[in-house]
């Protein structure tokens, strides 16, 4: 098996030869591994230390140490060996595989799963290093591969074998191996899961966490929470008991290009009062902005200048979604004058389980307490270019209608071209909103997207025939003249 076997475009790296993004040429090997990355470990379950006993099984399994690195693939075809991504990138001919190709030699053809790291100095490996020595010729001696599942054994399928067997499969090759090994496993029960964890992650820091599995093919990942500081920028609103308090917080961190790259919502951790004493001081610091968001509920957040910096904990980020397509948002510039502009979108991985912990009035909105570093040290979002927005496609509103009812309610509906070309912003949005004073909740809202005017068309007028009906006027129009009754006739009457 030659590179050109089953990629194209490569370039000399490590001796031997890196494809990039989409080299892998066969589509069957590519169809495999992303259907691995999908239907396995795209569903592993994330969970708390604090957790394990509550949620793990109280039969045994196997715990893992979890790596900060990237999933690949090791592909062995006769005598020749490849490191491939579900991405499309491959290794081939590189010094790192000469130790798998002696350990390998006279086994059958397979396919592992496992964790490409870069080996650090002074610290654990994280997944930054791999991408710099990815790009970097000198950094590729600090590459290591260690295996954890096996997909494929002489074109047969393992993934529904017992994990033990398939360990077993993983010592007999590769245990002990420097470069290219196993991961570090041991059999133990739930208890046992909490000692390990302390050892490998609590006590030494030396992993990211710990992997969980069972014979059964359930999978945990146990990771420690962190923490992120990030600025305010927005804010949604909900009415709860007739009183109006803060929903979420949209929150940012600052680029090296001086823009605010959204890294999404937060609710969770705040108690009633404290909802209600965002929202009053929030409402108070509320600017201009010409990018719309729209929260859970349909209802348009509302931005202020970015000055509150507050703290997160999360559970993990997320690089992709579950189609492996990146998480992508917007970057915003401020302007004092002016309010907010949106500068084109780009990745930036989503918070999985997010929580406000405090207010960090010791903290500025500057690179140094803010920068989006705090998360592109733990993803690497190199292999994903920011997406800008076309030029002189500005929003611009195509349809508006308002509704009145008596003096206390109004229905509004407006349709938007958004300047979106459909891959990270919808092209059309219909906004509408149904207002009445006498509400426990007054303001109600909806926002749906289209892809072509017609559909967007269409949702106006489902909106129309829904919303606008008997008693209901066009803003500006005459009322409708409301019909006598027909008096009823006395008797004697002729």
């Amino acid at each position: 098996m030659s590179y050109a076997d089953f990629a194209t475009g490569g370039a000399p790296f490590a001796g031997g030869t890196k494809g990039g993004l989409n080299a892998l040429s066969d589509a069957a090997l590519r169809a495999r591994f992303l259907g691995y990355r999908l239907n396995v470990a795209k569903r592993y379950r994330v969970i708390g230390v604090d957790d394990l006993v509550r949620v793990l099984p109280e039969a045994k399994g196997y715990v893992s140490t979890k790596l900060d690195g990237e999933l690949w693939f090791l592909v062995k075809r006769g005598d020749d060996l490849a490191l491939c991504a579900y991405n499309g990138r491959v290794l081939h001919g590189i010094r790192l595989l000469d130790e798998a190709r002696t350990r390998l030699a006279g086994a059958p053809d397979l396919i592992l799963a496992g964790e490409l790291i870069a080996v650090a100095d002074n610290d654990r490996a994280r997944v930054s290093g791999v991408a710099r020595a990815l790009h970097d010729d000198a950094e590729a001696e600090r590459l290591r591969f260690f295996a954890f599942d096996v997909l494929e054994v002489d074109g047969k399928d393992q993934l529904a074998e017992p994990y033990g067997t398939k360990l077993a499969l993983l010592r007999g090759w590769l245990e002990g191996g420097e470069r290219v090994g196993v991961m570090t496993t041991v059999e133990a029960d739930v208890k046992e899961v909490s000692d390990y964890y302390k050892e490998w992650v609590t006590s030494t820091s030396r992993f990211e966490g710990a992997v969980f599995r069972t014979d059964g093919g359930v999978v945990w990942k146990l990771k420690p929470t962190f923490t992120l500081d990030a600025v305010i920028i927005a804010f949604g609103t909900r009415i709860t008991n007739g009183q109006p308090e803060l929903r979420e917080l949209q929150v940012a961190l600052l680029r090296d290009d001086g823009t605010w790259h959204l890294l999404g919502s937060v609710g969770g951790g705040l108690t009633s009062d404290e909802r209600g004493a965002w929202y009053q001081r929030l409402s108070k610091l509320e600017v201009p902005s010409r990018f719309r968001l729209a929260n859970r509920d349909g209802a348009l957040c509302r931005f202020v200048p970015p000055q509150i910096v507050v703290e997160l904990r999360c559970s993990d980020l997320l690089v992709t979604d579950a189609d492996e397509i990146p998480n992508t948002r917007v970057r915003l510039n401020y302007d004092p004058a002016t309010g907010w502009s949106s500068a084109g979108a780009a990745p930036i991985p989503a918070m999985l389980f997010p929580v406000v912990l405090r207010e960090r009035t010791d903290k500025s909105p500057d690179r140094a307490c803010v920068g989006i570093e705090q998360v592109t040290q733990r993803v690497s979002l190199e292999d994903a270019a920011p997406v800008a927005r076309s030029a002189g496609r500005e929003a611009a509103v195509l349809d508006r209608r308002v509704y009145v009812k008596g003096d206390t309610a109004v229905r509004k509906v407006v349709l938007l071209e958004t300047g979106g070309d459909g891959r990270l912003q919808a092209p059309y949005v219909v906004y509408g909103t149904d207002y009445s004073v006498g509400r426990a909740e007054p303001l109600k809202a909806t926002l749906k997207t289209a892809s072509t005017r017609e559909k967007a068309d269409a949702l106006v007028e489902a909106w129309l025939a829904e919303n606008v009906k008997r008693g209901w006027v066009a803003l500006g129009a005459e009322p409708e003249p409301v019909a006598e009754k027909p008096k009823r006739k006395k008797k004697g009457d002729e």
